[in-house]
């Protein structure tokens, strides 16, 4: 997820936000494009990202791609 490597912004990813107080078990996978804006509208507790291929983006990676995010 550098500058040097191109973003896939389809890629299969979960937004898993600790600690949090959702009533429900888990937020539904998505793609790494809806994973990045949700996570800029978590109100309480740190996001972090989970891809598909295992890597888990920590807080200040999200907010590298969220400064990169294209618009729809």
């Amino acid at each position: 997820m550098s500058d040097r490597i191109r973003t896939d912004w389809t890629a299969p990813a979960q937004l898993v936000v600790w600690p949090d107080d959702r009533d429900t078990d888990e937020r539904p996978t998505t793609t790494l494009r809806e994973a990045v804006a949700e996570a800029g509208r978590v109100a309480t507790g740190t996001p972090w990202i989970v891809l598909a291929d295992g890597r888990i983006l920590r807080p200040g990676q999200i907010a590298a791609l969220r400064a990169v995010l294209p618009s729809d």
